[in-house]
């Protein structure tokens, strides 16, 4: 006889729940799966060769770290000069920070860029999100007060290079703290990027991530919050945020701003993801975080920058004249190097003639007109444009202003809308300087 229990057991019904059962089954296990490898790929180092970008003023320099060399670029712009350390972001290098080191090396600043652990150049066994990295800071700091002892020194963090300064033993030892796009907490911050790829199920799957931080980098989620130290970090502090980051939102760099102490600000870059503010909006950077970074670190300049107008210009020609003075303009900030470069001295004749001289192996003098604008704005043609050196040398002549700063004046491209005449930058032939002569 047929035994009906045994032909129960093996229903349609039952053999579907069978497998519905080991679907879940191998969900859940590609689910943790696909976790794992997800958290591998977070971790995993970014280390690579980083080559010195052309035209970058800087030497490469290694810095004893914790247990491993950080691989650096310092460009020292000397006679004090404040010093800024530049912190890149995840999975980035030390090469993406060139552009704000050459903002700030234009207006005076040493810098110090570094590879943090586990990126470019500098060893490491995973990336932390700012936990080792932070070591990498202290490091780099205790580094620049020793080469550039006395000087006033401050931090560009973007994110994970933020979260590494917040993360540091407090107070920070920094005179000024820029932190751009900063997460405050660590599980907040994967569970925006887990949504960017499974949206609503983010909080769902964060948990599995967050699980791994304790096998592979022995630290847990409360290790990773740097909200809970800003407070202390004993330096003014300018925290820059995206409108529009999805990664750090604009909600979470509030949230920071709140917790931090005074002196503060807060600059949001209007339409700005998680991405480069100074690429996105250069003007809006110099005004918030180079004016930052001038105001807290640099000392007040002695002199106030004065653009002259048309008919200020004019008088101050015709006096040079009357006094049988030469008006003449010299490139790098009036220095006379060695003579066989034909560097172009500008002599403004008040007829309104120019004549542009060179007394290099070669000499060469080439004459030309200018124009006094209403608005004091020289507008300068040359009336040879033969082959000759000092020809192709003026190819890039440029109608300008004049500035008087303190007792100085300088012939500044028109431009250059915010010259900083505060710093002698002799490694720049702009802008040219007055050095009138009987």
């Amino acid at each position: 006889m047929e035994d009906r229990s045994s032909k129960a057991k093996t229903s349609p019904r039952h053999r579907w729940v069978r497998s519905l059962g080991l679907v879940l089954i191998l969900g859940i296990v590609g689910l943790l799966a696909c976790a794992w490898i997800a958290g591998s790929m977070l971790v995993h180092p970014a280390n690579h060769a980083v080559a010195m970008p052309r035209g970058f003023s800087a030497t490469s320099v290694s810095i004893a770290g914790s247990g491993h060399a950080i691989a650096g670029w310092w460009g020292d712009k000397g006679e004090n000069s404040p010093v800024v350390l530049l912190l890149h972001g995840a999975r980035a290098d030390r090469a993406s920070m060139v552009p704000r080191a050459q903002l700030l090396q234009k207006h005076g600043f040493s810098v110090l860029l570094i590879d943090l652990q586990a990126h470019g150049e500098t060893p490491g066994d995973a990336i932390t999100f700012g936990a080792r990295e932070s070591a990498d800071v202290t490091a780099a700091l205790s580094w620049v007060r020793l080469r550039a002892a006395g000087r006033r020194v401050g931090v560009i963090g973007c994110s994970l290079g933020g979260a590494a300064v917040l993360l540091a033993t407090q107070p920070s030892g920094f005179d000024a703290v820029v932190l751009e796009a900063v997460y405050p907490r660590i599980a907040r911050a994967v569970e925006n990027r887990v949504g960017l790829f499974v949206g609503p199920l983010a909080p769902a799957l964060t948990p599995f991530l967050l699980q791994q931080m304790q096998p592979r980098l022995h630290l847990s989620a409360l290790d990773l919050e740097p909200i809970n130290s800003i407070g202390r970090l004993a330096a003014p502090v300018l925290i820059a945020a995206g409108s529009k980051d999805d990664h750090t939102t604009l909600a979470e760099s509030q949230e920071l701003y709140d917790a931090a102490a005074n002196p503060k600000l807060l600059w949001v870059v209007e339409g700005a993801g998680h991405e480069d503010f100074l690429a996105l909006d250069p003007r809006g950077y110099e005004d918030h975080v180079l004016e930052f970074l001038m105001e807290n670190l640099r000392q007040p300049p002695p002199y106030e920058t004065r653009r002259m107008g048309k008919s200020a210009l004019e008088e101050w020609l015709a006096n040079n004249a009357a006094a049988g003075k030469k008006s003449i303009f010299a490139p790098f900030q009036g220095v006379h190097r060695c003579c066989d470069r034909g560097d172009p001295e500008l002599i403004f004749h008040a007829d309104q003639r120019i004549e542009i001289y060179g007394d290099g192996f070669v000499p060469y003098s080439i004459w030309g007109s200018y124009e006094i604008l209403a608005d004091g704005k020289l507008v300068v043609s040359v009336n040879n444009a033969g082959n000759d050196p000092g020809s192709r040398r003026m190819t890039d002549l440029h109608n300008a202003y004049v500035y008087q700063y303190g007792p100085d004046y300088y012939l500044v491209q028109d431009s250059d809308e915010r010259p900083d005449l505060y710093v002698k930058d002799k490694s720049s032939m702009w802008p040219f300087k007055s050095v009138a002569v009987q």
